[in-house]
């Protein structure tokens, strides 16, 4: 099973890539991948931002992407352990500062829905100290909150939203596509207020330090300034993401 899921991570990258897959060598180096199946970003079909952006750094034609679709427990584990070679998605200190690669691969825009006595006496981030806060499972939002709240994740943002908007919860972290998009099939009409661009995170991939993880970043971080330079870095995520996040720009 893992070499059949190996073999299409191959097929789709080249085929993303335009590259004959007579130009993937056998002598080509292996690059083990962590990654969670996130829409746009990374997905087991070999589409995404995140996979455009190892295909571009790593070109088929000398690399082998072998891609573990997880989730981010499991990645977090795994880097951690160095069982692989890189993990992406990764927000700032959830593993050890080198491991980061030098540019964040996106800086992410979250939105929030708050109720209207929340809304009425909003500053910033640090209105949430102390109030009921909620996300989709792994957002992980609270590993860079520093105030203290009461945060919990859950699978179904419709139910949170539902919370928010009779006022069991103080605010649902999200993206306003979503927050405003599920208004329609609220239990009752909306009474959350939607403040905009409240976080502004960014996102790395991580390369745990041995020899060939310090060798891997090196190459990355080439990369990365190259794509950032020439404009191939907001190219790449304009074709595969239309709303959410940014990229960084080139100093």
């Amino acid at each position: 099973m893992r070499s059949w899921r190996y073999l299409m991570v191959i097929l789709c990258a080249c085929m993303l890539l335009g590259t004959p897959w007579a130009a993937v060598s056998e002598e080509a180096e292996e690059i083990t991948v962590a990654t969670g199946n996130w829409p746009g970003f990374s997905t087991p079909d070999g589409k995404g931002y995140y996979l455009a952006l190892l295909q571009s750094a790593f070109p088929v034609s000398k690399w082998k992407l072998s891609i573990d679709f997880v989730p981010f427990s499991r990645a977090l584990y795994m880097v951690k352990q160095k069982k692989v070679d890189v993990g992406l998605g990764f927000y700032i200190d959830e593993v050890e500062a080198d491991y980061y690669c030098d540019i964040p691969v996106e800086v992410d825009q979250v939105d929030v829905a708050l109720t209207p006595e929340l809304a009425a006496i909003w500053q910033d981030i640090n209105s949430l100290k102390k109030k009921k806060v909620k996300a989709l499972l792994e957002y992980r939002y609270d590993t860079f909150i520093k105030v203290p709240m009461y945060y919990e994740e859950g699978s179904d943002l419709l139910q949170m939203l539902n919370h928010v908007n009779n006022g069991k919860i103080d605010a649902v972290l999200d993206y306003k596509r979503s927050l405003a998009g599920l208004a329609s099939q609220l239990n009752r009409p909306q009474q959350y207020v939607i403040k905009e661009n409240v976080l502004n995170p960014e996102v790395f991939f991580v390369f745990p330090q041995t020899q060939k993880g310090k060798r891997l970043k090196a190459i990355f971080n080439r990369a990365m300034a190259r794509m950032a330079e020439s404009g191939e870095l907001d190219r790449l995520f304009r074709a595969n993401i239309s709303y959410r996040a940014r990229v960084p720009t080139a100093n």
